[in-house]
């Protein structure tokens, strides 16, 4: 059903000279072929007719051997009746060989009763009766077709009158004798080829086919006669069984009706010649005005307006084509408007990362407007660092276009609706861009602006709907940089502890999991401290909440100072901390412990009234491989450590190896040498 509707709309969308021509030639084909193809059934159909006709004759040709062997052991039962004692083998043998004579000398011919043996000759030739028991059997069995060592006879018996022995018959179905019956049913013009099988064995053949092949045995095993392709030629099949499991198989040549080709070659040559005309005829005086039309016509429905309506004359066709360029000048901006921004729209609500969205808008744009460049920048905030994307141009940076005097920057700041239509001069930073003419939009919501957006050509005059399509196009940007920074500041909200600036307990929990993970199965070392504020509590209970919350503040910024930016710090809980240390080992890791101890005390709070308190802070080491064969330990191992430094009387680094305490002091050898003055260290409470 699919198919039919795809025809029938390949031929609405014709035109009329084809469909015409089309017509023409699927008559004339018709005419030419038709007949043809009828008078090539009624071939086949008559030479399959013919091969069983033949396959029938054969067989009757069989039939009629079979009787004159029957008439002729006839004669011989009578001749032994009375001419000869059946009781003498010699004799009896003398007398079937002088009747050998009379048929061919091939035949077997003998003599079987109950009281001797049999007695059988070939020609001259006398036989055993182990050559003959088949053909006994099968006198004995009544039937007249036997198989014997790989050869198949036809057989006759006649009773001895007065006796009770039988005379018998048997000639061989040999190629000679299928041969001989070829020969009384083909002409040399019409040869045919006769087989004789066994199932799937042949035993005996005659003409061009020689053997039996798997298209034959289809063929045979229908009983029904029909065309075969055998070695690139194609036989009528028929077939007709002849008794003891044998099959007659007879198969002519087909060669097909006789065609006229001249007269089929010069009707086809006549249709093509009409089709040309008419095709000519039509293609000058309609076709080509209608087929730019319609080419036209086609481009509006397609959305494609740029493309022009030509009117070429003022009869009725020019007329209609000038109404469609009417119509296409006024709703092409309309139309250009409307579609870049569902495109716009498109790319800015996909899943993608916001410059990836960003940067196939401004393809979008480029390609919609026609200009050399488009691009975006996008000013910095406290979420992202500042930031540009274009197309048209390659490695465009921010810096100096929205705090500059050119387009970019008046646009930036333009505090009106729409875009601006601006030049860039000599001295303005987008002079290096190559292009002099820009439209440009800010990408204002509210009273916060995002950035600049702008379309720009070297030589370009841009329109009213150019530049609305420029407008709003910025407003969209605006609305989705606005919602990329609202999702990013509810995920930085969902990971960040708002007090300190440090990532939160959740994602420190995710963050090892994935790091253990990462450790065990890569074989490199991971490293986890645990800090832990002392007396805490009573500078709270003393100064104040506000007091502890400034001195957690001062706290994570000492300790985001002295580590790595591969490390990852957290607040744990309260005035807990961890920093894990990926690719860390514990030697390395009691280093920077070391260095945060001595960094935080020598940090002063400065608190209200100025008044200033200093801290300090207890730190437990743990890290895989030393202290454990488990990643997943580590946490455990340095929380325990940092209660044996706590236990042991603060302001001090514990590890979890047995080794802790020489690499302790290890740890403050190196701090000592790379000048960091500890601070005042408060005896514990």
């Amino acid at each position: 059903m699919r198919g039919v509707r795809r025809v029938s709309g390949v031929w609405r969308g014709a035109s009329f000279s084809l469909k015409f021509a089309t017509v023409i030639l699927v008559a004339g084909v018709t005419i030419a072929v038709v007949p043809l193809m009828l008078a090539e059934n009624s071939a086949r159909t008559q030479a399959e007719n013919s091969a069983a006709q033949r396959a029938s004759i054969a067989a009757n040709l069989i039939d009629g051997q079979r009787a004159s062997l029957a008439s002729f052991i006839a004669g011989v039962g009578r001749q032994l009746s009375t001419d000869r004692d059946l009781g003498n083998s010699q004799d009896l043998s003398d007398t079937l060989v002088e009747d050998t004579s009379v048929i061919g000398t091939d035949d077997v011919l003998g003599v079987t009763h109950t009281d001797s043996d049999v007695v059988a000759v070939q020609g001259s030739t006398p036989l055993p009766a182990t050559l003959t028991s088949p053909i006994v059997a099968a006198v004995s069995a009544g039937t007249t077709t036997v198989q014997s060592g790989g050869q198949a006879w036809l057989v006759a018996a006649s009773s001895i009158p007065g006796t009770n022995a039988t005379a018998f018959v048997a000639r061989p179905l040999t190629a000679g004798l299928i041969n001989a019956i070829a020969h009384n049913i083909a002409t040399p013009a019409d040869p045919i080829g006769i087989l004789l099988i066994d199932g799937d064995r042949t035993v005996a053949t005659t003409g061009s086919v020689t053997s039996l092949t798997p298209a034959l045995s289809s063929a045979i095993a229908t009983s029904a006669p029909q065309l075969v392709s055998l070695q690139s030629r194609e036989l009528a099949v028929a077939s007709t069984p002849v008794g003891a499991g044998l099959t007659l198989v007879v198969a002519a040549p087909f060669m097909g009706p006789p065609v006229g080709w001249q007269s089929i070659l010069l009707l086809l040559a006549v249709i093509l010649v009409a089709m040309l005309f008419i095709v000519v005829v039509v293609q000058i005086d309609l076709r080509r005005p209608l087929q730019r039309l319609d080419a036209a016509v086609a481009a509006l429905g397609r959305g494609d307006f740029d493309q022009p309506v030509h009117v070429d004359s003022v009869d009725e066709v020019g007329r209609l084509g000038a109404s469609f360029e009417a119509m296409r000048t006024q709703i092409r901006s309309t139309m250009r408007v409307t579609a870049t921004r569902a495109s716009v729209a498109m790319e800015l609500s996909l899943a993608q990362p916001l410059e990836s969205a960003l940067a196939n808008v401004c393809a979008e744009l480029r390609r919609a407007i026609g200009v050399e460049i488009s691009m975006i920048v996008v000013s910095g905030s406290e979420m992202s660092d500042s930031f540009a994307v274009a197309d048209g141009i390659r490695g465009i940076t921010v810096d100096g276009f929205l705090g500059g005097r050119g387009p970019l920057g008046e646009g930036y700041r333009h505090a009106g609706l729409g875009a601006l239509l601006l030049g860039a001069t000599a001295a303005a930073p987008e002079s290096r861009l190559g292009v002099r003419e820009f439209c440009v939009a800010p990408l204002r919501l509210g009273t916060h602006v995002h950035g600049v957006l702008a379309v720009a050509g070297q030589d370009r005059a841009f329109t009213t709907g150019e530049a609305d399509v420029v407008g709003s196009t910025a407003d969209q940007i605006s609305l989705a940089l606005e919602r990329y920074r609202f999702l990013a500041v509810v995920q930085r909200q969902a990971s960040v502890d708002d007090l300190t600036g440090l990532y939160n307990h959740r994602f420190l929990i995710d963050s090892l999991g994935q790091q253990v993970a990462l450790a065990e199965r890569l074989g490199a070392p991971l490293a986890i401290l645990m800090l832990d504020i002392d007396h805490f509590k009573a500078l709270n209970d003393t100064h104040g909440h506000h007091a502890g919350d400034l001195a957690l503040i001062t706290f994570a910024q000492t300790v985001l100072s002295n580590i790595r930016r591969a490390d990852l710090a957290a607040r744990y809980g309260g005035e807990e901390f961890v920093v894990l240390m990926p690719n860390t080992t514990a030697q390395e890791a009691s280093v920077v412990a070391e260095k945060i101890r001595a960094a935080v005390a020598a940090t002063e709070v400065e608190l209200r009234d100025r008044v200033g308190v200093r801290l300090t802070v207890s730190v437990g080491v743990a890290a895989y491989p030393e202290d454990t064969d488990s990643a997943d330990d580590l946490f455990g191992l340095a929380d325990d450590a940092l209660y044996e430094a706590k236990r042991m009387g603060r302001d001090q680094t514990r590890l979890a190896s047995r080794a802790g305490r020489s690499m302790v002091h290890d740890a403050r050898m190196t701090i000592s040498e790379s000048n960091v003055v500890p601070g005042h260290r408060r005896s514990p409470e």
